[in-house]
């Protein structure tokens, strides 16, 4: 969900094209300089690339009375949610033996949901893949690091992880 409405009359077929006005153009401006954008219009084309690049349906564009709402869509199957649960279940014994809480348990399953064994992530992963904060999301790594269920990778940048394979 965004606040507002699409701006200075481009209707959502236009904005899906990468055609848009600037609301605050000093904003825009200092944000462009920052480099926290690339250039005008380019959000909307680069969500539904990325969705179809993974293989996921286009999302859901829908203006509403006074904001804009966007759903993106996951896939999902029971073939490969079963799959996650089995791989994920080997890492069980290594956080019970550590004491981690089933909370932590359930938030580390979602994490692992997101990545598997394969994709790098790190805190801030964490922090937008379960909505928390900053410290939530410490804590989370922390107890993976302590059951020894993730190794640092070198080469990403500090603070990249990833699952061990078992």
């Amino acid at each position: 969900m965004s606040p507002g409405m699409l701006y200075g009359g481009i209707d959502l077929e236009t904005a899906k094209h990468g055609k848009s006005r600037c609301r605050n153009a000093a904003i825009a401006e200092a944000f462009y300089y920052m480099h926290i954008i690339e250039a005008w219009g380019t959000g909307l084309p680069r969500i539904i690339s990325q969705c179809k690049k993974y293989g996921l349906p286009e999302p859901e564009f829908e203006e509403l009375g006074d904001g804009f709402k966007v759903k993106i869509f996951r896939k999902v199957s029971n073939a490969s949610e079963k799959a996650v649960n089995i791989m994920f279940d080997q890492y069980m014994c290594l956080l019970e033996k550590e004491n981690v809480t089933e909370t932590f348990i359930f938030n580390i399953h979602q994490v692992f949901e997101q990545c598997g064994v394969d994709m790098p992530f790190g805190q801030k992963n964490v922090m937008q893949w379960l909505d928390c904060s900053k410290s939530k999301a410490t804590n989370i790594m922390n107890a993976m690091k302590a059951a020894k269920i993730i190794e640092k990778v070198n080469g990403l940048g500090a603070g990249r992880y990833k699952f061990i394979e078992l």
